[in-house]
């Protein structure tokens, strides 16, 4: 009975297994089928032995070779793939190293020509007849295509950039040349400018005139829209203003004309804010006119402040402006400050905006006191945008008067009075040479030859010597001033000592026998024969010569060394 029992037991035991396997079994056929299913619908892989043997192919590399399987496996690499020559040996590499290869791109020259990237993986357990290894394939024929267009397209990119940064470039110094290079230099007047454009060109611009040796004029605006736009049209705008601005035209009539010609070449939409004002030198009188831009601020030496509130329309956008023209008498002391509304419609870090009154609040603080520290606290307290992420332009232009009848120095009182060109001071030979370089290096820029310019500046070190050790004496805090203004046909250069003056007509002749000896006084002598003109003037305190290039109709004729 046990033994039956027993019997039927391990029956039922083997039929159970018997079931097992054969779910087991099964399972590992259906578990090879699909990872055979997968390794056949991945990227084309062949496995090979040391000898380039193929052991093994999937589906995807019969495809590749157009091969079916009976032709391949058992096969050499080498007849099989002729077209996959250059990764035969780095096979046999990796087998030898047992190091992986790869990435690398083959060029597969069929029909049609693929670009396929390979890599390399070794198997096996490291006997020399077992080493086998995969090789893997990967047609990138659509990304080396696609990555080849985005470099020929980023190459294509770079150069329309360098070549769109070079436009730029160029139109930043053509609207610096727009900009005044240097403002007049009147004594009992002073000026301060600060420049910050958005972007690498903007559309303020500023401008300092001469109108005669007694009128002054005060122009700043600013173009609607930023960057290239804006700067052009600024370029337009300073054309019309230079074209118009006259001794003889009134602030109004200057707005009246520049409107008309704005309104023809402006794009639609497009307008400018402008402030003119003249300042009459011996009267202190300021007439202005406003075209819609923001009120100037007129900072008083006590710090009170008055703004110019004058009426008037933007320019180029209808036909009558409706331009106003009010005027005020200044006194020493006064500050006139013009500037566009970049410097208070930026945002500071709260998201706070200055504002206007803010903004003239601020620069009445700083009266009696350089205005530059005051706009750059304003310009880091208040760093954000003006509205929609956009950035604003900034200009300010201040014009302290500290005499009650300013104007041109005496220094410059042969030269034209069309522009006043720098003063320059100089303590000692060293810096009067240092100016004296400086001119000699303009001259030879505008044209000169070497032989004018080394006639020049031998005459002009002359003056400075005698201006520091005979115009002084035995002063030991000399200071002397001098000037130049020059042009392809002449130059024009004085010195001026704070000495009591000589009498020019009195000098000794240098040839005179009894003074051929001397080390000294022939200055004024080489000077005469060098110049085309010499002038002393204010007592033998000031003196200016002329020269003209050589040939030049009365330029000087004769040796420059005197003799």
């Amino acid at each position: 009975m046990i033994g039956d029992i027993a019997l039927v037991a391990m029956g039922v035991a083997g039929c159970a297994l018997f079931v097992v396997a054969l779910v087991v079994g099964r399972r590992v056929r259906q578990s090879k089928k699909h990872l055979e299913a997968v390794f056949d619908h991945v990227d084309p892989m062949v496995v090979a032995d040391a000898s380039l043997r193929i052991l093994r192919v999937n589906r995807a590399f019969a495809e590749l070779v157009s091969r079916p399987y009976a032709q391949i496996v058992g096969r050499s690499l080498e007849q099989v793939a002729p077209m996959l020559s250059s990764t035969h040996s780095l096979l046999r590499a990796s087998l030898v190293e047992r190091r992986p290869l790869g990435p690398m791109e083959i060029i597969w020259d069929g029909a049609p020509m693929r670009i396929l990237e390979a890599q390399i993986f070794p198997l096996g357990d490291g006997k020399a007849m077992a080493r086998e290894g995969v090789l893997r394939l990967r047609d990138v024929t659509d990304l080396s295509s696609a990555r080849k267009l985005l470099v020929d397209r980023n190459a294509a990119l770079g150069r329309l950039t360098d070549a769109l940064q070079s436009e730029l470039e160029m139109a930043r110094e053509i609207q610096e040349g727009l900009l005044p290079r240097e403002l007049p230099h009147l004594e009992g007047l002073s000026f301060t400018v600060r420049y910050l454009p958005s972007r690498p060109v903007g559309g303020d611009l500023y401008d300092v005139v001469e109108l005669d040796a007694t009128h002054l004029g005060l122009f700043v605006a600013d173009v609607s829209g930023h960057g290239l736009p804006a700067a052009f049209e600024a370029a337009m705008v300073r054309m019309s203003f230079l074209n118009h601005a006259t001794v003889d035209a009134s602030p109004v009539q200057v707005f009246d004309r520049m409107n008309r010609d704005l309104r023809r070449s402006l794009a639609l939409g497009h307008y400018v804010t402008a402030f003119y004002g003249v300042l009459d030198l011996e009267t202190l009188e300021l007439r202005y006119c406003r075209a819609s831009h923001p009120r100037p601020v007129v900072v008083h030496a006590d710090g009170t402040r008055r703004s110019l509130a004058s009426k008037g329309l933007f320019l180029g956008i209808v036909e009558n402006g409706a331009y106003r023209e009010d005027s005020i008498v200044l006194e020493p002391g006064d500050r006139i400050c013009v500037f566009t509304d970049g410097y208070y419609e930026a945002a500071g870090r709260s998201g706070k905006r200055l504002g206007y009154d803010g903004f003239v609040s601020r620069l009445a603080e700083a009266a009696g006191r350089d205005p530059i520290e005051a706009l750059m606290r304003i310009e880091e307290d208040f760093p954000g945008v003006v509205d929609e992420g956009r950035e604003d332009d900034k200009t300010f232009l201040a014009l302290d008067i500290h005499t009650a009848r300013p104007g041109r120095p005496g220094l410059l009182l042969r030269f034209p009075g069309s522009r006043t060109p720098p003063v320059h001071e100089f303590a000692s030979s060293h810096e009067a040479w240092e100016l004296v370089e400086r001119m000699l290096r303009e001259m030879i820029d505008a044209g000169w030859t070497s032989r004018d310019a080394r006639r020049a500046q031998l005459a002009a070190s002359e003056l400075c010597v005698n201006a520091l050790v005979h115009g002084h004496g035995e002063r030991s805090d000399p200071k002397a001033r001098c000037a130049w203004s020059l042009t392809g046909s002449e130059l024009r250069f004085a010195v001026q000592d704070e000495g009591p003056g000589f009498d020019v007509d009195a000098l000794p002749d240098p040839r005179a026998p009894e003074r051929l000896g001397l080390d000294h006084g022939r200055g004024v002598f080489l000077v005469r024969r060098i110049a085309s003109e010499l002038w002393y003037d204010f007592g033998g305190t000031t003196a200016t010569f002329l020269l003209r290039p050589s040939g030049s109709l009365g330029s000087a004729s004769g040796p420059i060394d005197g003799n």
